[in-house]
């Protein structure tokens, strides 16, 4: 019976996929800079030598689906994002500076 429970949370939890945004010093999602990712994400400040960023919208806890906002300012790294909510942002890699009409410089995870 334990064992029948803890498969079952298992694999509800595998169902669940954290919001993330990994930052890349280039604009096509390679080399690295920073990774995020966690159930409790909200507010992602891009490092001013971040290019692009790869993005997976993710669900809470309780399986509520989320997505990616942009955002064309921000409080300062790893503040929150402020200024102009610049739209819905694609599940996939976007470059930061050519999406928008602005450098995008905050992503925000929210509920849908």
């Amino acid at each position: 019976m334990k064992f029948t429970t803890i498969l079952a949370l298992a694999t509800t939890a595998l169902a669940y996929t954290r919001p993330k945004a990994n930052e890349y010093k280039n604009s096509d999602c390679s080399n690295q800079n920073y990774g995020h990712n966690s159930f409790f994400l909200e507010d992602v400040t891009m490092d001013d030598t971040t290019k692009s960023v790869y993005l997976t919208d993710g669900r809470t806890l309780e399986g509520i689906p989320k997505g990616w906002f942009g955002y064309s300012d921000k409080t300062g790294d790893g503040g929150d994002c402020k200024g102009e909510r610049l739209g819905r942002l694609p599940e996939k890699c976007v470059n930061i500076d050519t999406l928008a009409y602005t450098r995008i410089k905050c992503v925000r995870s929210e509920v849908l």
